[in-house]
């Protein structure tokens, strides 16, 4: 009778907001071309990710277009290669560190990274964060 029960559950109302539970717990199998074979999982967590980043997290065009091209500048099949990613890791926390808006993405980017092991997982990675600036711009994403 003290009227909690009638009050909107805000951590609920927040997870709906924030994809990125259902974008981590996701990451596997995008990353998997056996498993994603069409990429429809890996387009739709890329599509939500964007939107949050854009909307909510207000996360700037610059900031996810200067890590996309850290990204797309390493050739994974060079002898150092999957060094490279493993840094990549380091400079996603140092850009979250520094930015808060950016600290979804690094947690998403970290986990996949961290699984990264072949060429065509790279490839995925990479065409995942290619899907999250596209829909990170249509959804509003600004400088």
């Amino acid at each position: 009778m003290n009227g909690r029960n009638n009050r909107p559950n805000p951590g609920r109302q927040q997870n709906q907001e924030n994809p990125v539970q259902e974008v981590l717990q996701a990451v596997d199998k995008f990353l998997n071309p056996t498993e994603d074979p069409k990429g429809e999982l890996l387009i739709s967590s890329a599509e939500k990710l964007g939107s949050f980043l854009a909307r909510v997290a207000k996360m700037t065009t610059s900031q996810i277009r200067n890590l996309y091209t850290e990204a797309k500048s390493i050739n994974y099949k060079d002898s150092d290669g999957p060094y490279r990613v493993n840094l990549l890791r380091a400079k996603f926390a140092y850009i979250a560190g520094r930015y808060s808006q950016v600290r979804d993405l690094q947690k998403i980017a970290d986990k996949a990274l961290a699984r990264i092991d072949s060429y065509e997982k790279f490839k995925r990675f990479i065409d995942f964060f290619e899907a999250v600036v596209a829909y990170h711009r249509a959804y509003g994403g600004k400088e």
